[in-house]
């Protein structure tokens, strides 16, 4: 699987779906949700709403 980055079209892509719900994450909270998929974590939206409400992934 290709690791994903900050910078890197995946990522933006799903910020640009989260933007769409209304929703934004800071590069901290964006830097530890990329560093749990790079870790082969599956992430759910529950997870996404979750880390947002509580600042952590």
């Amino acid at each position: 699987m290709k690791k994903i980055m900050i910078n890197s079209l995946e990522f933006k892509r799903v910020e640009k779906n989260l933007a769409l719900e209304n929703l934004y994450v800071n590069e901290e909270l964006a830097l530890k949700a990329i560093e749990t998929v790079n870790a082969g974590k599956k992430v759910t939206p529950t997870m996404i709403k979750e880390a947002l409400q509580h600042g952590k992934v």
